[in-house]
């Protein structure tokens, strides 16, 4: 499947099918990684915006005009964008598909580029995929020679840190990927990126819902609730997950629906609604709430290695009763995301995983799979349960 093919799967689009030499298709997709490192210049320059707002046919001279009369009455000083610059990274832009090309030097939005805009967390995710991405896809092969092609990665010994090693930063060459972020300034943005990601498939009740899964019974009876924890998204940044949660079910109280993080520095006032409370599951030998009727994990175990996440499995297993769910909220290992199971290995060690892969990090964490819902674009959903003694 192309590139194109790709993307257009992920926005649910149609997927062009041009019919080109094999030869041509080769070279189309094998030089991509280059016009990729124009998608942060674009970004920076908020190229995207410009063209929508704009909102006609416009040359790259005119994007460029519009851009450095922003940039000029915000009187910050920072640098303009010239015109060769602008128009290089719009034509390379439209290779993409990002933007349309409607002429030598005339350029407009398209569908992508409006979704982008109205959307800016997918704009922050096309900076860190490009940015973190690219450094461990050119840094892979190096990566897997010096080591005499040892694989999988462990979560901070990659490409990534690779990389570094070879450029003289020893300490960051023992980093993981989010610790070296943070430390350039770059998680802000990594945060940003994870509210919304790419694109939103509804809300989580809805998700769900659509694959056929019977949350209404997982969260149990109103009348059963009391004031303990009922579920529990770990790993779940500011809580978007859990406010949908109690969206739908308003019956739930802020004691009910628990935020754990990283984070000491997390505020219960800054997100009403939700309880929020500090834990960092890699370093803490267990889970502190037991019992609770869901656990959930979104988006946290595909940046894991195997082993690091049956460790995170096992914790959550002993911490689960009969009663107990665990939902996991990935996309599937499936052809319209090859990519992002190719940047999951590069950046920490993670992967995608397959039914069968799934089954078996439940087999030895002590838990079975009861669910799954797979789809080929969105998020997909697999819940586990304590294994029958």
């Amino acid at each position: 499947m192309s590139f194109l093919a790709r993307l257009a799967g992920l926005l649910g689009l149609a997927a062009p099918a041009p019919v080109i030499p094999p030869g041509a298709a080769l070279a189309a997709t094998i030089t991509v990684p280059a016009s990729l490192g124009f998608v942060p210049v674009a970004v920076h320059f908020d190229l995207f915006g410009e063209l929508v707002r704009l909102n006609r046919h416009a040359t790259a001279e005119e994007v460029a005009n519009a851009c450095n009369a922003r940039i000029r009455a915000c009187s910050t000083g920072d640098p303009e964008i010239a015109v060769r610059l602008a128009s290089d990274t719009l034509y390379i832009m439209s290779g993409l598909g990002l933007v349309e090309r409607v002429a030598e030097d005339l350029f407009a939005a398209n569908a992508i580029t409006r979704h982008m805009v109205d959307m800016p967390s997918a704009q922050h995710g096309a900076v860190h995929f490009t940015t973190e991405g690219m450094m461990a896809g050119a840094f892979m092969m190096k990566k897997l020679q010096a080591t005499n092609f040892a694989y999988p990665f462990s979560e901070a010994d990659g490409p990534i840190q690779y990389a570094y090693k070879l450029m003289g930063e020893e300490k960051l060459s023992h980093e993981h990927t989010y610790s070296i972020m943070e430390q350039q300034g770059r998680m802000d943005s990594f945060n940003q990126f994870m509210v919304g990601k790419f694109i939103k498939f509804g809300t989580f009740p809805d998700r769900v819902a659509s694959l056929g899964y019977n949350l209404d019974k997982a969260l149990g009876e109103p009348g059963s609730l009391d004031q303990n924890p009922v579920m529990v998204d770990i790993g779940g940044g500011r809580g978007e997950l859990l406010l949908e949660v109690q969206a739908a079910y308003p019956h739930l109280q802020e004691a009910n629906l628990v935020v754990q993080e990283f984070n000491t520095e997390i505020d219960a006032g800054d997100v009403p609604g939700v309880r929020l409370m500090e834990w960092n599951y890699k370093e803490s030998p267990e889970q502190p709430i037991r019992g609770a009727r869901i656990y959930s994990l979104q988006h946290i175990l595909h940046n894991l290695p195997d082993l690091n996440a049956v460790a995170l499995l096992q914790k959550l297993s002993r911490a689960m009763t009969a009663e107990s769910r665990l939902l996991i909220i990935e996309y599937a290992k499936n052809m319209t995301y090859t990519s992002l199971h190719a940047s999951m290995i590069a950046l920490y060690g993670g992967r995608e995983r397959s039914p069968a892969e799934w089954r078996q990090l439940a087999s030895v964490s002590g838990l079975e799979v009861g669910f799954e819902g797979y789809v080929r674009a969105g998020e997909s959903l697999v819940e586990m349960r304590l294994k029958p003694e």
